[in-house]
């Protein structure tokens, strides 16, 4: 049993497997362990948008407690390992258990001010200047940003073409704004 008082099931997924697909019906909600999904999902002329990527700890398709198809496909970046809260378990846990619904309520909280943020990023005209603030709201307490997928998914999600991510990485990594290794940025303080 976890945090939301109910026996999961484990479930593993190799990079690029699929969990569910957009228009499947649902069965649940997840909890992701370790490592990355995103989530995805197909426009009207068959591109795909990205909508989130999961991080290890985060609850995902909570709409689905209330929808009876997932909005999106979730896919795999890297190897994971997450938690299956069936549908009808977690429905009926949250009715009987005012503790877990409040849990729940503020993860939800948390995914709402998460998307807030990202919406706030993207609003951001310069391409460095919206990476430094994806960055400043990312980075742990020591000003690191551990990549999770790759930079192709982080330009997906801050609303910039893998091209220019790379330009105005090298950019600011040149300016001395930022310092890079292959899965670490560190923000550097200005002088």
């Amino acid at each position: 049993m976890d945090s939301l008082g109910i026996v999961p099931v484990l479930r593993v997924l190799a990079a690029g497997d699929t969990l569910f697909r957009q228009g499947a019906p649902t069965v649940g909600v997840f909890r992701l362990l370790s490592g990355g999904l995103r989530l995805v999902r197909a426009t009207a002329d068959g591109a795909a948008v990205a909508m989130h990527t999961v991080r290890p700890g985060e609850l995902f398709a909570e709409a689905s407690l209330f929808s009876s198809h997932y909005h999106c496909d979730a896919v795999a970046t890297v190897r994971s390992e997450l938690h299956w809260y069936t549908k009808d378990a977690l429905q009926a846990r949250l009715q009987a258990s005012p503790q877990t619904m409040w849990r729940f309520t503020a993860a939800l909280a948390h995914r709402l001010q998460g998307l807030r943020s990202r919406f706030e990023v993207q609003q951001v005209r310069s391409a460095k200047e919206r990476i430094l603030q994806y960055l400043s709201l990312s980075c742990d307490a020591t000003g690191q940003w551990r990549r999770q997928g790759t930079l192709k998914h982080l330009a997906q999600e801050i609303g910039l073409t893998h091209e220019a991510l790379y330009r105005a990485l090298a950019a600011l990594e040149r300016e001395g704004r930022i310092a890079r290794s292959e899965m670490v940025i560190q923000l550097r303080q200005r002088r």
